[in-house]
């Protein structure tokens, strides 16, 4: 891994993150791009009924810059020093627009291979780490993204939990976490939820073999367990990963659920976002990836 990105608001949810990417981009070798995303209000929707404060576009810009400007300098002075035998290079982009475009618009020209957000965890929220710019990039991103509760420091990653439904969709993102987890010496434990009566239909139809074929064996790491937690309510289950104390990372793949349900209800990962206070490494299913 060499590129990650940090969207960053200058919330202190924003800066924990920050100084988590620090930290895990000196064990992965990688290098950090910041990014702050600025609104100009005039062009806001209803711009015209507000009294904004009179910010031309250029104090608008020059503001974040000299934002990102502050946060570099903090996170370097508080993770890295002479003495370390890597420290990332960071570097930063200011854009006006749109939080989720941009970020998306970076990822492709930067060639970023994991982007890293901050969140307020355990039931808190912050306007802008857990609100529709978090929610939307759940739903749209197309890359891995990793989201750092308030709560969480960096600690060395030694256990990464990986939930899966025995879907093949999950073959790339688990090659995506064994290469990560190889560069972090890390063990990855493959969780699979499930009760007696769905174990009974998933050998019937043939799950079992069908993911052992078509995605374990094409994961190249001697570090990797897997293990089946026996729970008919999958939130339960995941609630025992999420309490799990020696994970130190949970990785999920969103999966979209009906309209309906997904207005109602969220998925397992908006509502598993909503509660950890482990990082939460998201990704999409393979078919998503690749597009």
């Amino acid at each position: 891994m060499k590129n990650i990105l940090i969207p960053t608001d200058f919330s202190v949810s924003a800066e924990n993150a920050a100084q988590y990417g620090v930290m895990l981009a000196k064990a992965l070798n990688a290098n950090i791009t910041l990014c702050n995303v600025y609104k100009v209000p005039s062009e806001a929707p209803m711009a015209a009924q507000v009294a904004w404060p009179l910010m031309d576009e250029a104090e608008l810009e020059n503001e974040s810059e000299s934002g990102l400007t502050q946060l570099v300098a903090k996170i370097s002075k508080d993770n890295c020093s002479s003495e370390d035998c890597f420290c990332p290079e960071i570097s930063f982009e200011s854009e006006k627009g749109n939080v989720c475009k941009v970020v998306k618009e970076l990822v492709k020209r930067k060639k970023i291979e994991l982007v890293i957000m901050g969140t307020a965890g355990a039931g808190k929220i912050v306007q802008w780490a857990l609100g529709s710019n978090s929610k939307t990039m759940i739903d749209e991103a197309n890359f891995p993204v990793m989201y750092i509760p308030y709560v969480a420091k960096y600690k060395t990653i030694k256990k990464i939990a990986f939930t899966t439904n025995l879907s093949v969709d999950d073959l790339e993102p688990l090659q995506y976490l064994s290469r990560f987890a190889a560069q972090l010496d890390a063990e990855i434990i493959v969780y699979h939820i499930t009760n007696f009566e769905a174990e009974r239909n998933e050998k019937l139809e043939g799950l079992n073999k069908l993911f052992f074929e078509e995605v374990v064996s094409k994961i190249e790491n001697k570090k990797i367990v897997f293990e089946n937690i026996w729970h008919s309510d999958v939130s339960e289950g995941l609630k025992f990963i999420r309490n799990n104390k020696e994970i130190d990372v949970v990785a999920m793949v969103h999966r979209q659920h009906n309209l309906l349900d997904k207005l109602i209800n969220g998925s397992y990962v908006h509502k598993f976002s909503r509660f950890t206070n482990v990082p939460l490494l998201v990704f999409q299913p393979s078919r998503k990836i690749s597009e």
